[in-house]
C-alpha cells in the first residue's frame, strides 16, 4: 500500500501529542505543499465527555481531514480497567484497517501513545513505512511496542536512545516545535495590568483538573502580587468562571482563566511571563527552555515511566526550574514556592538563558528530513 509513481504522497499522522504534530504539519506545508495529510486521533478530550479534543479542533481548523478512532489505553498495572482497555484495542484495529484501506497512505507518521498503536499495527501488516517520534525522555508502553516495528524511531533527547532495545534505526532529531514559539507577537492579545508580574499557569492541551483545584485555592494570595493567566482546559472552564466571580473585586481583573490558548497568544504568554507553572510534558518543557523561562513544574503523577518528572528534571538540573510533587502540593506551599522563585528570578533567569542556547531549533526540519529519506527509498 505504499506510494506508486501516479499516487500523490499522503501522510497519515496519528498519536496523542498534537503540538509536535502541528509543528511537523507546518514544516511539511513549507517544504512539500503538494503532500496530502490526514490525521487519526481522539474526537473527544476524555473518554465519557462530549467535549471535542484539541487535536480535533486544531486539525479541522487547518482544513485537514480528521478521522476519529476509539481504542483502549494500554496500562502497566493490572485490574479490571486494564482488561477493559485491552478489549477495546480490536475496535481501534478494525477502524485503523478501514482508514488505511480507504486512504492508502504513503507513510504512517506516529506521535506515540495508545491512539497510534492500532494504526501502526495495521500499517506494519500492510508493510507501509512507519516513522514514530518519541517526545519524552522516557517512552510509554505503547511507544515501546511501536518502536519494535517502526521503520525509523526519532527522539527529542540524546538520553532517550538508551530507552530502546535497538539503536540501529534510531535518529535524534530534537522536538518539532511550532515556529511561533521562536518569536514574540508585537501586540498583546490580552488586556493585562503591566504593574504586576505575569504568572502563566498551563496544564497541557486539556488542562489539569487536579492541578487547577490547587491553583483555584491559591488565587487570592497569588493575585495580591501577580497577574495570573490560567489555561484551565475546557473541562474546568465553568469551574474557573465560578472561581473568578467569587474573587474580591480588587483582584478579579488580574485573573484571566482560558479554556484553551491559541498559538499566537500562547507565544506571547510564553515570552512575556515572569514565570510559568504547569505540568511537564516534553513540549511544555522544551518550549519553556527555548524561551529561557523560569518554571515550577508539577509533573503528572501517573505519566508512563514517570516521564514528566524526567522531562522536568532536565530544567531543574539546569537551575532554571523547580519540581514539586503533586501529592505534596497545597495552595499554601504553591504560593510559598512561587514567592521564593520570584525572589531568585535574576539568578534563575541567567541559568535559563545559558541553557536556552543548547536547545535545538530545527527539530521539525530534521524530522521531516527523516520522512523524506524513507519515502525516497
Amino acid at each position: 500500500m505504499s506510494k506508486t509513481p501516479h499516487q500523490p504522497i499522503r501522510l497519515m499522522m496519528t498519536g496523542g501529542h498534537i503540538t509536535p504534530a502541528i509543528a511537523t504539519i507546518e514544516e511539511v506545508h513549507a517544504q512539500h505543499p503538494d503532500w496530502e495529510i490526514v490525521f487519526i486521533g481522539r474526537k473527544t478530550a476524555l473518554e465519557g465527555y462530549a467535549t471535542h479534543s484539541e487535536e480535533y479542533r486544531l486539525i479541522r481548523g487547518l482544513g485537514l481531514k480528521f478521522l476519529p478512532i476509539s481504542t483502549g489505553r494500554l496500562k502497566r498495572e493490572g485490574g479490571v480497567s486494564a482488561v477493559i482497555a485491552l478489549l477495546k484495542l480490536p475496535v481501534g484495529i478494525v477502524q485503523a484497517a478501514w482508514y488505511i484501506a480507504w486512504q492508502k497512505p504513503s507513510i504512517i507518521v506516529s506521535f506515540g501513545g495508545y491512539i497510534a498503536l492500532p494504526v501502526v499495527l495495521v500499517a506494519w501488516v500492510y508493510r507501509i513505512p512507519i516513522v514514530t517520534h518519541e517526545q519524552t525522555t522516557r517512552p510509554g508502553l505503547a511507544n515501546r511496542i511501536i518502536a519494535r516495528i517502526a521503520t525509523k524511531i526519532c527522539v527529542s533527547f540524546p538520553d532517550t536512545v538508551t530507552q530502546f532495545p535497538s539503536h540501529t534505526n534510531l535518529v535524534v532529531t530534537g522536538l518539532p516545535v511550532r515556529q511561533s514559539v521562536f518569536s514574540v507577537p508585537k501586540s498583546s492579545p490580552f488586556t493585562l495590568d503591566p504593574t504586576f508580574p505575569l504568572l502563566f499557569i498551563v496544564g497541557g492541551s486539556t488542562g489539569s483538573t487536579s492541578m487547577n483545584d490547587v491553583v483555584f485555592q491559591a488565587l487570592p494570595a497569588l493575585l495580591s502580587r501577580y497577574t495570573v493567566v490560567h489555561q484551565v482546559g475546557r473541562i474546568s472552564e465553568n469551574s474557573a468562571k465560578e472561581v473568578q466571580e467569587g474573587l474580591d473585586g480588587s483582584v478579579r481583573d488580574r485573573y484571566l482563566p482560558l479554556p484553551y490558548i491559541a498559538t499566537d497568544a500562547y507565544s506571547f504568554l510564553l515570552h512575556k511571563a515572569a514565570m510559568i507553572i504547569g505540568r511537564s510534558g516534553a513540549n511544555t518543557v522544551t518550549e519553556i527552555a527555548i524561551a529561557a523561562k523560569t518554571a515550577i513544574f508539577i509533573p503528572l503523577p501517573w505519566s508512563g515511566g514517570h516521564e514528566q518528572y524526567y522531562n522536568a528534571k532536565i530544567l531543574q538540573d539546569a537551575g532554571s526550574a523547580l519540581i514539586l510533587e503533586q501529592k505534596h502540593v497545597s495552595a499554601d506551599s504553591l504560593v510559598m514556592h512561587v514567592h521564593a522563585m520570584m525572589e531568585a528570578l535574576p539568578e534563575r533567569s541567567r541559568k535559563a538563558k545559558a541553557f536556552a542556547v543548547r536547545i535545538g531549533h530545527d527539530g521539525a526540519k530534521r524530522f521531516v528530513a527523516v520522512i523524506d529519506d524513507i519515502l525516497s527509498v
